[in-house]
């Protein structure tokens, strides 16, 4: 399938978790053969990226967003495995190249010189806690993780939670608490955040004594933490 046949709003929507589980799957299958595609794909995420740099982030999944992953197995694991692909092919691209055309959107960060350094670094952030929402940020974290090691490039990899995606990180509530403990020990290179402002006000509007696991360190705030990143030269990945 010809990648022309995808509107960038269409892509926009494929970005943002918008789209029913097979017009995701279409994108994705179309993208795997695609070099162009996954391009535009690319590109409209670093556009993405800009902006979020310059505005606040909401950090709020539609309803329509978190159903968009549900699925079987089957269908989860094929998305993840594209969508790690992408998430790689992202990373390589925001972090050894700037776009071209973009002299005015770089404003709100620090000058993309800082991403020409040996060293790839990236923020990967979660709000939903929606469980294959989960799946498929540990996918792609795990993907990005060992392809740096195979390839012996350096890496820094943080994962940040906010908003509901703080039970990703929360003890006897996070559904993958082995799969973190596994990660963090295999990979010294890799940090998970906890967002300190979603841990008061959680705790505080349902009384819950919410504990973090021991592999996550808690932060002041998320959207703020991942802003200070971004102006700083890291690549973002929101899942």
């Amino acid at each position: 399938m010809s990648e022309l046949h995808f509107s960038d709003e269409q892509l926009n929507a494929f970005i943002d978790h918008e789209l029913s589980q097979a017009e995701q799957l279409e994108i994705l299958q179309a993208a795997a053969d695609s070099d162009p595609l996954r391009s535009r794909l690319v590109q409209l995420q670093y556009l993405k990226a800009l902006t979020r740099a310059a505005y606040p982030l909401t950090g709020q999944p539609s309803r329509q967003q978190t159903r968009a992953w549900t699925g079987g197995g089957f269908t989860r694991y094929l998305a993840a495995a594209a969508m790690g692909a992408l998430s790689l092919f992202a990373v390589h691209s925001m972090t050894d190249q700037a776009p071209s055309g973009a002299t005015s959107a770089q404003k709100p960060l620090a000058s993309l010189d800082r991403m020409q350094q040996a060293q790839t670094r990236v923020v990967f952030h979660i709000s939903s806690d929606n469980r294959d929402d989960a799946a498929l940020l540990l996918d792609q974290v795990e993907l990005v993780l060992k392809e740096h090691r195979a390839s012996g490039r350096p890496l820094r990899l943080e994962v940040v939670a906010n908003n509901q995606g703080l039970r990703l990180m929360q003890r006897n509530r996070s559904p993958f608490p082995e799969r973190i403990r596994q990660l963090s020990e295999t990979y010294p290179n890799l940090v998970f955040a906890a967002c300190g402002s979603t841990l008061e006000r959680l705790t505080k509007a349902t009384g819950e004594q919410i504990q973090i696991l021991p592999e996550a360190v808690i932060i002041r705030s998320g959207v703020s933490y991942i802003t200070r990143r971004q102006q700083t030269g890291w690549a973002y990945i929101k899942v």
